[in-house]
């Protein structure tokens, strides 16, 4: 396999690898293929999951409504999952730095970034974070480092901000300020008019994943094995909390506490005004993903497949089921149901009840049968 820009830091091989294992070994030569990455986001009425050469969208009901592009395109690959804008638009990401933006009624492509006439050159590097939606802005983090600002109705580069190392995730949204992490152990506090910074702070060790922002806290991950509070207003680090492992997810919050897991297979949920452990649970799988609540419950994906819901109010397991394979993207919650994108020759996409864990559909796109 050629080394490509989605080199890994020596220092992370060690906890990377079990994540990041299904897609290196997806690269064909040229570093060009990812394809065991799937990526699902939620719309008002449908879903959208990026795999391989498409974006597929499917209804709530398990039946796919579009793909894009119909007919697969060479070395172009997706597996971010799409950002959803409010009026309904998506907006997908190619590994290989392209973004597009695709109707959500006709699938197909409204504008592409970089043009195909190299009007705005090329992407710094390639693109394994999912993009965010601020307002009439898009946010498109890069491996290179660069953080592009596009006009999300055109496809226009307005402007853009340079930090330093990988950027691995989207930013979070809060106000006028987008807050930015980075492999390069960096957390960015950018201000969305104009893309300057208004402070940043060095946590230490690498971040992969987006703050959480709470009643002005962020809380980061980090994979040397921590959950850290940092002020939103001035970037001073509140709370560190160790872990048994390290945390690649974002954490979930609810009723003043945050919920999360790590690769070492452990469970926490932390009181957010201090970071202390209110309750913990080991089942012993890793955890690479971001949990989602509803109804009163956290669900958390596993590597393994499991997926297991927790009753924040009784701190016990409500259920649990197992996917069709291992779970490497966060779930999302539409209609009810909680989803989960899946590495599996037997479904792409499984929805199951999220109140009582019931399995509801299956979907594995056309071509893959």
């Amino acid at each position: 396999m050629t080394r490509s820009r989605f080199a890994v830091p020596t220092s992370l091989h060690w906890f990377l690898l079990p994540a990041l294992g299904l897609v290196l070994a997806a690269c064909a030569p040229g570093g060009q293929a990812i394809n065991n990455w799937p990526g699902v986001s939620a719309g008002e009425d449908r879903l959208y999951v990026a795999h391989g050469s498409s974006i597929y969208a499917v209804d709530l009901e398990g039946d796919e409504l579009w793909r894009y592009p119909v007919e697969p395109v060479r070395d172009r690959n997706f597996f971010a999952a799409p950002a959803v804008a409010d009026d309904g638009m998506v907006y997908a990401v190619a590994y290989q730095g392209m973004v597009i933006a695709i109707s959500p009624d006709s699938g197909e492509a409204e504008w592409q970034f970089p043009t195909t006439d190299g009007e705005y050159g090329a992407a710094d590097g390639r693109i394994i974070a999912s993009p965010a939606v601020a307002g009439d802005i898009l946010l498109v983090p890069t491996d290179g480092g660069r953080l592009f600002f596009i006009d999300r109705h055109s496809g226009d580069l307005l402007r853009s901000f340079e930090g330093s190392g990988q950027l691995w995730s989207p930013p979070g949204i809060d106000g006028e300020t987008a807050f930015l992490a980075s492999l390069a152990h960096t957390l960015y506090a950018i201000e969305l008019s104009t893309a300057t910074e208004i402070w940043s702070v060095d946590l230490g060790d690498a971040i992969a994943d987006s703050p959480t922002i709470e009643d002005g806290t962020l809380l980061s991950g980090v994979l040397g094995a921590s959950l850290i509070g940092v002020d939103a207003l001035g970037g001073h680090e509140l709370w560190r909390a160790p872990t048994q492992g390290g945390v690649w997810g974002s954490p979930a919050v609810a009723d003043g506490q945050a919920v999360f897991g790590d690769v070492e297979g452990n469970v926490y949920a932390l009181d957010l005004a201090d970071g202390t452990v209110l309750w913990q649970e080991t089942p012993g799988e890793a955890v690479t993903t971001s949990p989602v609540i509803v109804d009163g419950r956290v669900i958390l994906g596993f590597e393994n497949g499991a997926l297991v819901a927790y009753n924040l109010e009784t701190r016990s397991r409500d259920w649990d089921e197992t996917a069709a394979g291992p779970i490497l993207s966060d779930p999302v919650v539409a209609g009810g149901l909680v989803v989960v994108a899946v590495t599996s020759d037997a479904a792409l996409l499984q929805a199951f009840d999220a109140t009582t864990g019931d399995p509801a559909w299956n979907y594995l796109p056309a071509a893959s049968r």
